[in-house]
């Protein structure tokens, strides 16, 4: 689907709290494909006000394992004004935007352009 997004001119960016290295990782270990900004002090995660209140995940820092906050799965559409078009946010944190779902959303944004 990606080609579909490519075509609108839509640009896909996933935010987490993981540090560059744990995001390199997981692009590498999962074949994510879109661009992913680190965000381990969760500022641009809490300016949207996506952090998981009381959720916390356990991860190895390098040092030894640590807790620490995560982002509830939300995708944002963002028009290039920045204004916020639509939002779609899960209540279960394994669960993320279904692509098709996605693309519909951006369409129906455009064509009301």
């Amino acid at each position: 689907m990606q080609e579909q997004f490519d075509a609108l001119g839509v640009s896909m960016v996933a935010i987490s709290p993981n540090t560059v290295e744990q995001a390199d990782s997981m692009r590498t270990e999962h074949g994510i494909g879109v661009l992913q900004l680190a965000d381990p002090d969760l500022q641009v995660i809490d300016l949207y006000g996506v952090r998981h209140a009381g959720a916390l995940a356990v991860s190895d820092n390098g040092r030894g394992m640590e807790r620490r906050a995560i982002a509830i799965p939300t995708t944002i559409l963002v028009d290039s004004a920045g204004v916020v078009r639509w939002v779609d946010q899960s209540k279960d944190y394994r669960v993320r935007s279904d692509a098709r779902r996605v693309l519909k959303a951006v369409k129906s944004q455009l064509s009301k352009k």
